[in-house]
Formats: C-alpha cells, sequence, structure tokens
C-alpha cells in the first residue's frame, strides 16, 4: 500500500514538472496569460489530469500548479529563468499540446520534446537579427517620408544601435542601460549621417520599442489577469524611457551643435507623401524585419510581410480615401489582421497568435511615446502654448494602442465561443476515448 502510494505521489509530481516546464518555456518565450493556461490544461488532460482538478496562477516571474489526484492536493511552482519573446517556441509548443491528444506521447517522449525546444538555437544568427532591424528601421523611415538617402542613414544608424545593444547584453549589462545606450548610439549615428534631416534620427531607434509587451499586457488587462498587466506595463514604461533617455541625451550634446532645438525633433513632421502601394510594401518590410529578431518561423515570414502591408494598406486607405481618423482607421486594419490570422491559422494549420503581432508592430505609435517622453524631460524648455501642443502626443499614444489592440483581438472575441464549442469536442473525445 505504501508502495502503491509512493508511485503515485512520484508519478503525479513527473506530470507536475512536465506542465510547469512548459508553463516556464512559454513565460520565457511571451506568451500572454491565456495562451499558457490554454496550453497546459491540454497538456494536463493528456496526463489524465481532468481540467477542475487543476488550478494555476501565473505571474510575470513564477507559475504555481495545483493538482488534486482524488485524495489531496499537490502544489509545485517554477521560476522564469529570462523576459524574452520566441515566437518559434509559441508555435512549437501549441503544436505538441494538440500533438500529444492525438498520439498519446509518454512522459519520457513529452520530456524529450521539451528539452528540444529549450536547447533549439535560435533560427537567426545576430547578423541576421541585425540586417533585418536595419531593414526594418529604413521601412519606417520610408512610411514617414524619407527618401533613400535617409533611409539608408536610418538602417545603418539601427544596425549599430542594434550591434552595440547584442554586445552589452552578452556581456550581462541591465536591460535598460543596454536600451539607453543602444538608442543614443543609433541616434548619434542617424545625427552625424545626415545632419540636413532629422527623420533618421526619428526612426532609427524604433527597433528598441516594446511592441510585444504594449500589446500583451492589454490583452492579459482585457482578460483579466490584471497584476501580470500592470507588470508588464511597468516594465514597458522603463524601456521607453530608457530609449528617450538615450535620444534625449544624444540631442543634449549634439543637437545645439548646429541649432537644432529638441521642439525641433519633437514636432517633426512623419507623414508620407508616398503612394499607398509603397507605404504598404515598406510595412511588409517592417513586419518581417521585426518577426525575425522575434524568431519567428521562416515559413510564416512570407505571410507576416502580406499581413503587415495589409494594415498599412488599410489603415491609409480608411485614414486618407475615407477620411476617417486614425484611431478609426487603425481599429479597422487591426481587426482586419485578427481576422486574416485566424482564417490563414486553419486553412495552413498554424497558430493565429504568432502571426498577429509582427503585422502590428508598424502601427505601433512608438515616436508618438518617446516624444511624449521626451517633451516630460524637456518641459522647462516649454512655453504653455508648446506644451498644450505637443501633450495630446501621450493621449493619442493610448488610443492608437487600444484601436490596435482590441481591433486585433475582436474577430477572436467574436469567434471565441466557436473555436471553444470545437476545443473543447476535440478534448471531450480525447477523454472518451481514454
Amino acid at each position: 500500500m505504501r508502495e502503491e502510494f509512493f508511485e503515485k505521489t512520484t508519478e503525479l509530481n513527473k506530470k507536475m514538472e512536465l506542465i510547469l516546464t512548459a508553463g516556464q518555456i512559454l513565460l520565457e518565450s511571451g506568451a500572454t496569460n491565456n495562451k499558457i493556461i490554454r496550453v497546459l490544461n491540454r497538456i494536463a488532460i493528456s496526463m489524465k489530469i481532468p481540467k477542475e482538478n487543476i488550478n494555476m496562477y501565473i505571474t510575470k516571474h513564477v507559475i504555481f500548479l495545483e493538482v488534486f489526484d482524488g485524495e489531496k492536493s499537490v502544489v509545485s511552482f517554477k521560476k522564469s529563468n529570462k523576459l524574452g519573446v520566441d515566437l518559434s517556441a509559441i508555435y512549437s509548443l501549441t503544436k505538441i499540446s494538440w500533438q500529444i491528444l492525438k498520439e498519446s506521447f509518454t512522459l519520457d517522449e513529452l520530456k524529450r520534446k521539451l528539452e528540444d525546444i529549450k536547447t533549439t538555437p535560435k533560427i537567426y544568427s545576430h547578423w541576421q537579427i541585425i540586417l533585418a532591424v536595419g531593414i526594418a528601421c529604413g521601412g519606417f523611415c520610408c512610411l514617414f517620408g524619407g527618401n533613400l538617402t535617409e533611409i539608408i542613414c536610418t538602417s545603418v544608424s539601427a544596425m549599430i544601435g542594434k550591434f552595440t545593444q547584442i554586445k552589452l547584453l552578452k556581456h550581462k549589462v541591465n536591460e535598460f542601460l543596454a536600451i539607453s545606450w543602444a538608442a543614443f548610439v543609433a541616434t548619434t549615428c542617424a545625427y552625424f549621417s545626415n545632419i540636413d534631416s532629422l527623420k533618421p534620427t526619428v526612426a532609427c531607434a524604433l527597433f528598441l520599442i516594446p511592441g510585444v509587451p504594449i500589446i500583451n499586457a492589454i490583452i492579459d488587462m482585457l482578460n483579466n489577469y490584471f497584476v501580470n498587466a500592470m507588470t508588464e506595463l511597468s516594465r514597458t514604461f522603463f524601456i521607453i524611457l530608457s530609449i528617450t533617455s538615450g535620444i534625449a541625451f544624444s540631442a543634449e550634446i549634439f543637437f545645439n551643435m548646429d541649432g537644432t532645438t529638441f521642439l525641433n525633433f519633437i514636432l517633426l513632421e512623419t507623414t508620407s507623401d508616398a503612394s499607398i502601394f509603397v507605404s504598404a510594401i515598406a510595412a511588409a518590410i517592417c513586419a518581417i524585419g521585426f518577426a525575425i529578431p522575434l524568431n519567428m518561423p521562416k515559413k510564416c515570414l512570407y505571410i507576416v510581410g502580406i499581413l503587415g502591408a495589409s494594415t498599412i494598406f488599410t489603415r491609409t486607405f480608411f485614414n486618407s480615401v475615407v477620411e476617417l481618423s486614425t484611431e478609426y482607421s487603425t481599429f479597422i486594419a487591426a481587426f482586419l489582421v485578427g481576422f486574416l490570422a485566424i482564417i490563414i491559422s486553419i486553412k495552413l494549420d498554424l497558430v493565429a497568435s504568432i502571426l498577429i503581432v509582427p503585422p502590428l508592430l508598424p502601427m505601433i505609435p512608438g515616436v508618438l511615446a518617446y516624444r511624449f517622453l521626451f517633451v516630460c524631460l524637456e518641459y522647462k524648455g516649454l512655453d504653455f502654448e508648446q506644451f498644450l501642443m505637443v501633450f495630446p502626443y501621450g493621449i493619442d499614444v493610448l488610443q492608437i494602442m487600444l484601436a490596435i489592440v482590441f481591433g486585433a483581438n475582436f474577430p477572436r472575441l467574436i469567434a471565441n465561443g466557436f473555436f471553444e464549442k470545437i476545443n473543447e469536442e476535440k478534448l471531450k473525445r480525447f477523454t472518451e476515448g481514454n
């Protein structure tokens, strides 16, 4: 009897360890709380642990798991060792969580698959990431109306800034300090590479904007995970503050050399006269360029590019032709991406959540965010009229971000009942078959 109890406890502990390991991978890869819970529930059900016997509590650094085995409750937890974004890991683990229901893995087989995900090197090398970031920021400069010279200056400066960030992080420099120095280096290079235009200085540091944390934070908030959302928003705020401080430090030292003021930088016009098709191509380049540092699976890159082009094409069309406001145009564009991502994921057997974020990044108002903080840092140099002129940037950032997140998630909310019913039927068939 005692040996049977010991074996039962040991097996439960193994199952919980595997569930927590899967959760740790997702947490370290930047998955939202909803995604983590759905995947872990599927893994638990495949281990014949009823859904009603599981309780989970997730923070940004720790996952707590409680399992009731019919006689007692066992509690365990696992810490995350890092914070980052790895769309390939999220994709692989999501696919495994469905595969395990069909093929009935042993615990050892599941353990090996999780170890493979943890130990698999990144798809892209540092130099590929640096090149992708440079091209993406060049695409942003095009969206801001930059000419070929300005685009090249932006790309080169962004690559130097990204190289700086990678080297600093490799030497265990604090994340926020590395971001600040990367912004300083990129802005300084952009300023001296093209002193006749400030557009490269505006676009070159956009690779540092925390688009994924911002989107995840608002998604978590919409799903009532307020503690995690506030933690993510706090981290996002400090990242943007680090970017701003790096840019401000560069501006304070170098901009005054030719009479350029921070107000010139803040009020720089960033609307483009390019055609809607050129803007769409630039957005596709941005989406692909920013998907590569997120470790997007290669087979999804062309889809991300098409969706990225669709976002800017749609927003520009409704903003310029239909004459809707930027916020409503952004909402419609984000809604289209969310809808198309669901359709494509069903048709091509992909994961919708990883297809949604990169195409939205070209629409994130990163420039407005750090310009607003720039104003807060340099408020003593503004008179009241100038302050009223630039203060709305902060309101615009909030409205556009809400439009992006609500728009992208609205199709999922509409179809949620339908998908939940399908998923429940799949899980029910598995449970009855076992």
